[in-house]
């Protein structure tokens, strides 16, 4: 388990973002994590470390912010999640990841332009129960695919305007379900060793952290200035992965 220092403090970085990330932000700025893990570890070593790392995050995030999500919303978001996690996988052979990844980038920055500049544009076809159901199930093709499975949560919350801490525990509560999920696909393909799961392991205190200084973050913003933040953040989302491939 011998890595170099410069693999130990890449991990730690990403560990920080993503705590901070899942507590402040609901998990917004976890899509440059794979990306950054990358710049050190093939993909499929990036991938599989990231899934017990986020799940460390995720446990931490629904801890700090326990039953205060939206029960309601998360009952509709689940069975979407699962619908789209299982297609994802049964087209992985014939969707295409990058048109996928584009798609998703237009989305993020139509959505957030019209909350920057055309806010009185509504997009009611969002906002009621079959919103919630088409975009928790392309947050889990999204995911499953290309790692990306914040966006469309992101897009769907801002536009019904959920509370900032409805809005993050709501969102810790269904990502931790949803790599649940994901992790019994990536042990029954024997990707998950334990090797990787120590590696996870070590980075706990910094994970704690994280989450601390999130949920700090996350106290001292107004539902407003929250909104606004997301927004601006789903613009950077829609432009990374625009750019990048």
């Amino acid at each position: 388990m011998d890595m170099e220092i410069s693999a130990v403090l890449l991990i730690a970085f990403v560990v920080l973002l993503i705590g901070i990330s899942k507590s402040a932000f609901a998990g917004a700025l976890g899509v440059f994590a794979v990306p950054l893990l990358m710049l050190k570890f093939s993909a499929i070593e990036a991938i599989t470390l990231m899934l017990p790392l986020l799940i460390i995050a995720d446990m931490m995030s629904v801890k700090s912010f326990w039953k205060k999500w939206d029960k309601a919303l998360l009952a509709k978001l689940i069975p979407g999640a699962i619908i789209g996690i299982v297609c994802a996988n049964l087209l992985m052979d014939f969707v295409n990841a990058g048109h996928l990844r584009y798609f998703i980038a237009f989305i993020c920055i139509a959505f957030a332009v019209k909350n920057i500049g055309f806010k009185k544009l509504q997009l009611s076809f969002v906002n009621n129960r079959f919103g919630a159901y088409v975009m928790s199930a392309t947050s889990g093709i999204t995911s499953t695919l290309v790692h990306a499975g914040g966006p469309p949560l992101i897009i769907y919350f801002t536009a019904i305007g959920l509370a900032q801490t409805k809005f993050v525990a709501t969102a810790a509560a269904f990502f931790a379900i949803m790599n649940i999920i994901k992790l019994i696909g990536v042990v029954s393909l024997g990707l998950l060793t334990f090797d990787v799961v120590l590696k996870a392991l070590m980075f706990v205190p910094l994970a704690l952290i994280g989450n601390w200084l999130g949920v700090k973050i996350n106290q001292h913003l107004d539902k407003q200035r929250f909104l606004k933040i997301m927004n601006y953040l789903l613009l950077l989302l829609g432009l990374w992965l625009l750019c990048t491939k």
